[in-house]
């Protein structure tokens, strides 16, 4: 592409009279730089990811305009207004304090990392994990949300990690836990075995191995039960998987996903069941999908909110 077509699609992106296809060139050319730098998977589009893409075009144009230096300039001061007022979250995705380290994903996005010891870490979105800076010594963990570890092997230093349901110990094997707090937790190990102790019933303690899986609810013992290897990891290749799973927890999936909020008419929506599996879709495919099959209205009340009400009967 010739500088002086750069320039004109950059002033068309800046104003937003891009085309679709053009549109969607732009963004995924500077969304993969982006992942790049940031070792991360971006999965949707915020507005302060939209004006880092609109500083990235200001710094590849050598001249540009002053029309679009000004409207970039806008932005970004709306951007920073925003920041201040509501605390976007992905401003901090690692934090120090004291001995203490952080590391979070925001919603929107899946975050790979490799902590001090060596060990693997992909951090689903909306979730972070928490560690002392001699990790290598004290390989202890507190885990929000969801995460897939392969962690190195150590006798001498035993992995831990701490959720608010439960704790788990293992030596060297790979396994993944979902621990966001509104919603039945999970242990999926892949290899080796992972050793757990449910807080919630203190007297017990549960051996996981290759392809099992723990399931935790708020009433009733943890459910221990063998599944596939290919349905532990889809949500990593960007793949939603759900079996029987309640509208409510799919909501809050999707939720972290895509960096929306969605409200229900009424709980008995929520407790409704759904099957299927989405890969690379959309939020408005799956929830037109979901629609269909559950006689249900998708209504965006704005890009970012989503209510789901019954369809009317005729």
């Amino acid at each position: 592409m010739q500088k002086e077509d750069f320039i004109a699609l950059a002033q068309k992106y800046a104003q937003n009279n891009c085309s679709l296809s053009e549109k969607e060139a732009v963004e995924t050319f500077f969304l993969k730089q982006m992942e790049k730098e940031q070792n991360t998977i971006i999965l949707s589009l915020n507005e302060e990811k939209r004006n880092s893409i609109l500083l990235k075009i200001n710094t590849k144009i050598n001249k540009p305009k002053a029309k679009l230096r000004n409207l970039y300039y806008k932005t970004a001061a709306i951007a920073a207004i925003a920041v201040v007022l509501l605390g976007i979250p992905f401003l901090i995705t690692q934090s120090t304090t004291k001995n203490t380290v952080t590391q979070s994903a925001a919603k929107g996005e899946i975050k790979k990392l490799i902590l001090p010891d060596g060990s693997l870490l992909i951090l689903n979105a909306n979730s972070s994990v928490t560690y002392l800076s001699d990790f290598e010594n004290n390989r202890k963990l507190k885990l929000k949300g969801e995460a897939y570890f392969e962690v190195v092997k150590n006798p001498k230093s035993p992995f831990t990690v701490e959720t608010t349901q439960f704790n788990i110990k293992v030596l060297g094997t790979s396994f993944t836990i979902k621990a966001y707090p509104n919603y039945p937790n999970t242990i999926k190990v892949l290899t080796g075995k992972v050793a757990v102790h449910d807080k919630v019933n203190p007297d017990t303690n549960i051996l996981l191995i290759k392809n099992q899986q723990l399931l935790f609810t708020k009433k009733q013992l943890p459910l221990l039960t063998n599944n596939y290897q290919e349905d532990f990891l889809a949500w990593t290749k960007n793949i939603i998987v759900l079996k029987n799973t309640s509208l409510g927890e799919t909501a809050e999936i999707l939720e972290n996903r895509f960096n929306v909020i969605i409200d229900f008419d009424n709980s008995e929506i929520e407790q409704l069941g759904i099957t299927g599996k989405f890969k690379d879709e959309n939020i408005t495919t799956i929830l037109e999908s979901i629609a269909e099959v559950k006689q249900l209205e998708i209504d965006f009340q704005t890009p970012n909110k989503i209510f789901i009400r019954e369809k009317p009967k005729k």
